[in-house]
């Protein structure tokens, strides 16, 4: 008996993996790679990262004059101008003719707008990076997630093809109890279905696998209709606390994506407040241009300098609630800004709280697994000496298990948990 019990132990901490022709076997890493490479929602991430650096290029075009070009021909049925002359001679002019210009104004000051617009276009790029960061850690994070629910469910499996062989070991065992007379047949259809129940638990085990499978090959990539496969082990035992990861929540403040996320919003605020008052001043542009007209049938073209001056009197009117309005916005997002922050302090802690929680129930199902492998054997060995009934090994037996993948299950939470605290903090380059 001290051979099963240790043959089922071996198989609970072992899960060997073996890939064949039709078979993809992935990596933690490699998962997360390529559900970056394939993911949807990364790739619109990635997209509106491109779109914001062609705004930017496009508020940069600002600087530049702007050069316009027109050109006109006409043809009327009588001439646009006549004259009686001593009601003698009637004279006609312009009947036909054509026009064409081409003008460059290059503006010298419009309150700022163009510079601040440009300011504005690059803090938009900045969020679109940072929110890809944010799109690309839920996703590393819901990748995770699956990979270790697969783990532990092929662990668990394991765990449950092990029990199966111990009950067909006690099935044979009984059996020749059974021959002898020793026991009644009670005892072997208690054991037979017992073993019935894990086979049933196993096809609904074999099921989730596959669900579990299909998710993660559609997020990385290869479609739900993908053969892929995990390298992952369920240890033994607990690993230590992670304190390599902690972090104080203040300290790791500034790396977070949403803390930086509040400040560009304050930043953005500002600069909109800026071409708002902007709108609101004189702007002055320099021109010059080309023009060309044949109206009397004479060609003539001559070159112009131009200078335009705006002076936005009425829209001050309007402009000054304008303003305060984006005062107040601009003090929402301070405000904003304080008290996320504090919230998202507060959510650091929880999620370390989670991962130490996650921790010690971890160690708790070892200990366990250790009282429960213990209780088997006793009971084991009170049943071959005919001092308990094969309904207490059979729950001894259950019992095993049933602490095996409690800590299975732990181990997975573990590892969910670790991984957001990591993200949660800004710590996306810790494994």
């Amino acid at each position: 008996m001290r051979k099963i019990i240790i043959a089922f132990a071996c198989l609970i901490s072992l899960q060997t993996v073996v890939a064949s022709d039709d078979v993809t076997v992935l990596t933690l890493d490699e998962c997360a790679a390529m559900a970056l490479e394939h993911g949807s929602d990364a790739a619109v991430a990635r997209n509106n990262v491109s779109a914001a650096v062609e705004l930017r290029k496009e508020a940069f075009t600002k600087y530049f004059p702007e050069i316009s070009a027109t050109g006109m021909a006409f043809w009327a049925n009588h001439h646009m101008l006549e004259y009686n002359v001593l009601d003698m001679i009637e004279l006609g002019i312009i009947k036909k003719g054509r026009t064409a210009a081409i003008e460059a104004m290059q503006p010298i000051f419009v309150g700022g707008q163009i510079f601040n617009g440009n300011k504005l276009a690059e803090v938009g790029e900045e969020v679109a990076r940072l929110r890809q960061t944010q799109t690309d850690d839920q996703l590393r994070l819901t990748v995770e997630t699956l990979y270790w629910k697969l783990a532990t469910l092929k662990a668990t499996r394991n765990t449950l093809e092990a029990a199966i062989l111990t009950l067909d070991s006690l099935d044979a065992q009984v059996q020749a109890a059974v021959e002898a007379g020793i026991v009644m047949l009670n005892d072997k259809l208690k054991v037979q279905l017992k073993r019935n129940s894990y086979r049933s638990e196993m096809v609904d085990l074999d099921n989730g696998i596959k669900l579990v499978k299909m998710l993660l090959g559609q997020y990385v990539g290869l479609g739900t209709e993908g053969n892929i496969d995990i390298v992952a082990d369920v240890p033994a035992s607990a690993p230590g606390i992670p304190y390599d990861i902690f972090i104080p929540a203040e300290n790791a403040l500034p790396a977070t994506v949403d803390y930086q996320l509040l400040g560009k919003n304050i930043r953005a605020k500002e600069l909109e407040k800026k071409i708002e008052l902007g709108k609101n001043l004189p702007s002055v542009a320099l021109g010059a241009g080309w023009v060309y007209h044949n109206l009397l049938e004479q060609n003539h073209n001559f070159a112009t300098v131009l200078i335009g001056v705006n002076i936005p009197i009425t829209a001050w009117w309007g402009g000054s609630h304008a303003l305060k309005r984006k005062s107040l916005e601009v003090e929402n997002a301070r405000l904003q800004f304080n008290d996320l922050s504090q919230k998202l302090q507060v959510r650091m802690q929880e999620k370390w709280d989670n991962l130490t929680a996650a921790h010690r129930k971890m160690e708790i199902e070892q200990e366990g697994i250790a009282q429960s492998r213990e209780n088997l054997r006793l009971n084991r060995m009170y049943y071959e000496a005919g001092m308990s009934t094969i309904t207490d090994l059979l729950e001894a037996e259950a019992s095993f298990k049933q602490a095996s993948d409690g800590f299975i299950a732990a181990y997975g939470a573990y590892r969910v948990a670790r991984a957001d605290y990591i993200i949660t903090t800004g710590q996306t380059d810790k494994k």
